[in-house]
């Protein structure tokens, strides 16, 4: 099976990456710092944030219609809220018994269902609690010293939060049931006191630079903007997410087809270069042999498939359980590098690659590349800033011998974009404003948008994830 090749090639700029973390944390860089792909920009040792849904109808024992949740609700959607903060007040009865539905934990308001009469509190991991202690002997009204015969997990046992933890007959025909208010493992089952202790571990969450760099800018309690100059390759297709070696050549030219002879027994480290094809055997070979990466023309989508061990899907990559990333250029089949990229490439061989498999092809387009990052400037001072600077807005830079400066997968006003998703899927234009921040659109989602003034005249609002950026002199070229 044969692709049709649009690989994009963008040479001589200077290339900015965000590295940043999902949530909150500690940024272990300074700017102006020089960094390696390996190096940590930030790291957050936090508890996963719980969604807390909060039912009024249960809480409140009583019926809501729509409007009345309107009436109820005393909160909105990203609202920050505390535990113990009201977020439902109800006045019920002749006598006016007002009824308070109070938060449980720290968070912010993600949801308000009036169809449903819930509310949805995305717990915030900074102050959530690692360990919890349910009363369920309480809860159910048993002995403690009965507590184990009513229980329905043990020690060790992972729960999820509102699993029923234990049950007990509650009257006719009827039990009682206490419920886990986290995810977590039972440390402790206790029979004296009647209680459960329940630990959340702690996930540790770090970002690294990706590519060797400089440390350009810094986002706080997030991580970093590195930048460094060099060339960007990005291809049709690949495997396997963020990944980083010493490039090493392969093929004689472009149309060379690789197989497991070609292929070092000990290739660790390495980011192998193939030409037109490299077959199953030498793909195996490659991982076996400790290699980070491959880059090649094409390769046949079946040995890909037997390589992970798992259908690939075509619509996004990226997430395969292997210690490998795979690019091809061209596409699937047997399909020649493109000479340009094989000679940037061999131009390159022995210095330190970055590469990422992860490939969308739908909305928001996302394409495997591979940064070479050019050697250190002679002029460059100590702290790692260039001598001489360029500009950092994502637009060209202007003036002899200046670089342009290229935000990989951001527009710019003026950038030159073709819309790749529905109801303006194809068309070409130019940006002309940013408004920044996160801008409700026609799905009523908020998203960062751009302003693209179509080939046609219309000017139009589009999200940026559906742009596909197209620059010329220097920029990325067909």
């Amino acid at each position: 099976m044969a692709m049709p090749a649009e690989t994009h090639v963008l040479e001589r700029t200077t290339i900015r990456k965000e590295r940043l973390l999902a949530l909150p944390g500690d940024v272990l860089v300074t700017p102006g710092q020089r960094v390696d792909p390996d190096t940590v920009i930030a790291k957050a040792e936090e508890l996963p944030g719980e969604p807390y849904v909060i039912d009024l109808k249960a809480e409140l024992r009583t019926s809501l219609t729509p409007e009345m949740v309107d009436r109820t609700v005393v909160v909105k959607v990203g609202d920050k809220v505390s535990g113990g903060d009201t977020l439902a007040r109800y006045t019920r009865g002749f006598l006016g018994e007002v009824l308070v539905v109070r938060c449980p934990v720290n968070g912010t308001v993600e949801f308000i269902s009036r169809s449903s009469a819930r509310i949805l509190i995305r717990e915030d991991p900074r102050s959530a609690e690692p360990v919890h202690i349910v009363s369920v002997a309480k809860e159910l009204d048993i002995w403690a010293a009965s507590l184990r015969m009513y229980m329905r997990f043990k020690e060790g046992d992972e729960v999820k939060q509102g699993m029923a933890l234990a049950a007990a007959p509650g009257g006719v025909a009827s039990m009682i049931y206490s419920y886990s208010p986290v995810s977590g493992i039972i440390e402790k089952v206790c029979t004296k006191t009647g209680t459960v202790t329940i630990v959340r571990p702690i996930k540790a969450t770090v970002v690294d630079a990706y590519m060797p760099g400089v440390v350009a800018e810094i986002v706080a309690d997030r991580g970093a903007v590195v930048e460094t100059a060099g060339s960007v390759v990005q291809g049709v297709f690949g495997i396997g997410f963020e990944n980083y070696g010493t490039l090493k050549v392969l093929a004689t030219n472009p149309a060379d087809e690789i197989g497991a002879d070609r292929v070092p027994d000990n290739c660790n480290g390495l980011v192998l270069v193939a030409g037109a094809h490299i077959s199953y055997e030498a793909l195996r070979k490659a991982l076996d042999g400790g290699a980070t990466g491959i880059i090649s023309g094409g390769a046949d989508s079946g040995d890909l498939v037997k390589l992970t061990g798992q259908e690939i899907g075509v619509g996004i990559t990226g997430q395969e359980d292997i210690p490998i990333t795979v690019v091809l250029t061209e596409g699937f089949g047997h399909m020649a590098m493109a000479r340009r990229i094989f000679d940037l490439l061999a131009r390159a061989d022995g210095r330190k690659v970055s590469l990422n498999g992860s490939t969308q092809v739908r909305a928001g387009v996302i394409r495997p590349e591979v940064v070479v990052p050019e050697p250190q400037p002679a002029g460059e001072t100590e702290q790692g800033i260039p001598a001489t600077s360029t500009k950092t807005d994502g637009a060209p830079a202007s003036g002899s011998g200046e670089k342009p400066v290229v935000a990989l997968n951001e527009a710019y006003v003026g950038s030159r974009v073709r819309v790749v998703a529905k109801p303006y899927f194809g068309l070409w234009g130019q940006v002309e404003g940013l408004p920044g921040g996160r801008q409700r659109v026609e799905s009523e989602i908020q998203v960062r948008t751009a302003q693209v003034r179509l080939d046609d005249g219309r000017l139009v609002t589009v999200p940026d994830a559906n742009l596909e950026i197209h620059r010329e002199d220097g920029g990325i070229l067909h």
